[in-house]
């Protein structure tokens, strides 16, 4: 098979061979019938498919032929053309990918590189599933000091760590009283009977990166007051949500007091005899010795909820987590080159690329339609962990950030399309696979930029639904 310069992956290209006047005269009626298939809605693809010819070779020559039957010719014959021309998409570009043989089925830009908003979740939990493995936890730890009256608190970077005695959006969250009463019972063992533990002072620990560096310059400030997203500090309560339960609750500007005081009330709550807590943020002494822990859910679950629900303040915890995997130190600007060095291994062609964020929040992203393409169709086919990436798909008319679309007559692929939205100014995006009318399984990642609104989005779901009508009959025209 040839090999496409721009993928580097074998790549399936489907051609017409001139067997004589017979066939180019089969072949142009059903060229003829896929092109009338413009202007029609994607329900009514379905019905306006015209059946692929079989070829018939004929001899006037009376040669011998062997006796195997000549298998059909696929001609692709259903387009979506007219789907993507629609106006509210803006600029197009996407891709349709067979999984199974990596054959591109349809490509309008799918090497132009773009801002792919929050579809760039897909690579974070790639990496993630990748770097970090399904059933790594994160740890919130307390140490005790040569000084009885001082305890350390150490951030492990699990900012789902919740102060809510009820399920916060974070279900099965570490909680903070759980730690904070296993640590005056730890401390208590030691004690005379009789003696209450007493702690004076709270040292914080939040070395695991750097603190002041949570915050891209290309996010706007606004998104924490509109419960998009919280600082990415390696301590923090509740992804720093005012409302433990809100999805798009408000986020505070300083993540780390909060938490601090927090824990300050659940060791008091639990048992601490001191009146008041002195909090101060300093690395851990040394001869410092554990107490007590506790763990966030595993990664698996982690990336599924970010998936799910698009959770932006997730996405920055794993990509952090991920650039400390690799040895990059968990900064900011590290992120964007430890998720491109996991998804590495994968093979997949990335020339031009540049990740700015892990969560998608940024303009400056950039990557294209066939890397994002490819990666899911690398997922769709894994027998490896990356293949639980498909467990947080959102599906549509069912959960997540699909839960109310695909309606009208899109409604005919609910519950058949697994995808990741995207949203931000100037991209509106949806990439996943789809379960065709006729059975196959084919991935796609379709962008809407330029000035696009909300509009967007039902238009790319009608587009989607075009892939689901057409099948394995979709034509790149």
């Amino acid at each position: 098979m040839p090999e496409t310069p721009d993928t580097g992956k074998t790549r399936k290209i489907t051609g017409v061979v001139a067997l004589g006047l017979t066939v180019l005269l089969g072949t142009a009626g059903a060229y003829s019938a896929g092109f009338a298939t413009a202007g029609l809605s994607a329900q009514s693809l379905a019905q306006t498919v015209t059946p692929e010819p079989e070829i018939v070779v004929e001899s006037s020559l009376g040669r011998i032929h062997p006796s195997v039957e000549l298998a059909p010719l696929r001609i692709p014959t259903c387009s979506i053309s007219s789907l993507i021309e629609a106006p509210e998409l803006g600029e197009f570009a996407g891709v349709v990918i067979d999984p199974l043989t990596n054959e591109v089925m349809f490509d309008r830009g799918m090497n132009q590189l773009l801002a792919p908003a929050s579809v760039q979740k897909v690579l974070t939990a790639a990496a993630a599933l990748t770097t970090l493995g399904p059933d790594t936890t994160f740890q919130t730890t307390t140490w005790s000091t040569d000084d009885p009256e001082v305890l350390v608190l150490k951030a492990g970077g699990d900012l789902t760590l919740s102060s809510t005695a009820s399920e916060s959006v974070y279900q099965g969250a570490a909680k903070l009283q759980d730690l904070a009463e296993k640590t005056i019972g730890a401390l208590e063992a030691g004690l005379p009977e009789g003696e209450r533990v007493t702690i004076r002072e709270l040292v914080v620990d939040a070395s695991l990166w750097d603190a002041e560096d949570n915050w891209r310059d290309a996010w706007a400030s606004s998104a924490r007051s509109n419960g998009y997203i919280s600082r990415i500090t390696p301590l923090q309560i509740d992804g720093d949500r005012f409302n433990p339960a809100g999805v798009l609750s408000q986020r505070s500007g300083d993540p780390m007091p909060r938490a601090a005081s927090a824990f300050v009330s659940a060791l008091r709550q639990a048992g601490n005899a001191a009146r008041f807590v002195n909090i101060s943020y300093a690395p851990s002494p040394e001869g410092a010795a554990q107490v007590a822990s506790v763990s966030s859910q595993p990664v698996s679950s982690l990336v599924s909820y970010m998936l799910k629900e698009s959770d932006n303040t997730l996405a920055e915890m794993l990509g952090r987590h991920v650039s400390l995997a690799l040895g990059l130190g968990g900064t900011g600007d590290s992120v964007g080159e430890a998720l491109l060095v996991s998804l590495a291994l994968y093979g997949i062609p990335d020339d031009g690329l540049s990740l700015d964020d892990a969560s998608g929040l940024s303009s400056l992203n950039r990557v294209t339609p066939d890397f994002v393409g490819s990666l899911l169709a690398e997922a769709y086919r894994s027998d490896s962990d990356l293949a639980l990436l498909a467990e947080g798909l959102p599906v549509a008319g069912v959960d997540g950030s699909l839960d109310d679309r695909f309606t009208g007559e899109n409604a005919i692929a609910q519950g058949l399309v697994l995808a990741k939205t995207g949203s931000i100014q100037g991209t509106r995006s949806l990439a996943g696979w789809v379960t065709t009318d006729d059975t196959d399984v084919l991935v796609f990642a379709f962008f809407a930029t330029g000035e696009v609104t909300d509009a967007a989005r039902e238009a790319l779901e009608t587009a989607v639904t075009g892939v689901f009508a057409c099948g394995s009959n979709l034509a790149d025209f």
